[in-house]
């Protein structure tokens, strides 16, 4: 069997399909037998177009990073730290919010999410950030149980479309 090495690099111009199939694919993974296919569908094709992506690249106050393994250099997972965008009463413009982080079933275990959201986290101070934030599906026990682990705290709730489904978050957060 030929080894293998996984890589953590930053997302550039260019990067957007990359980031659209990985970012499709995972949540289909993550969701498929737990969601409606027909909402996953729907979700995936807005939230997760090439458009949508190739807009947070240009914008600077967004940071997104992929996982590529090798040899090949095909994308398993992927991150995105963005400007927060949470239904929380004490929001501050001193939060960033940890938008999305997913990586294929088949590569967790290794320490790759860890590795991404020390990235993110690192990001977030570099930034100046008092909190990292995100919001979690609240049936996701191996996400919520790994942002715990992670020292992440459940701070309130909010309600997620998922491709016109309405669905139940929790929203997290880690003072920085």
């Amino acid at each position: 069997m030929m080894s293998s090495e996984i890589r953590v690099r930053v997302c550039s111009s260019g990067d957007e399909e990359a980031l659209a199939l990985i970012g499709q694919a995972t949540f289909l993974e993550t969701f498929a037998g737990v969601l409606a296919g027909s909402n996953i569908l729907a979700h995936c094709a807005r939230a997760h177009s090439v458009e949508c992506y190739r807009s947070w690249l240009a914008d600077s106050r967004y940071k997104l990073w992929l996982a590529e393994i090798s040899p090949g250099n095909a994308p398993i997972g992927y991150m995105v730290v963005s400007p927060a965008e949470l239904p929380l009463a004490d929001i501050s413009l001193r939060d960033l919010e940890l938008k999305r982080i997913y990586v294929f079933s088949r590569f967790q275990g290794n320490g790759l999410g860890r590795r991404l959201l020390q990235e993110a986290i690192a990001e977030a101070r570099i930034r100046k950030a008092e909190r990292l934030l995100l919001g979690v599906y609240v049936r996701n026990d191996a996400a919520i149980g790994f942002y715990t682990r992670m020292g992440f705290c459940k701070l309130g709730y909010r309600k997620f479309n998922m491709g016109g489904q309405k669905c139940d978050d929790y929203v997290m957060g880690l003072t920085l």
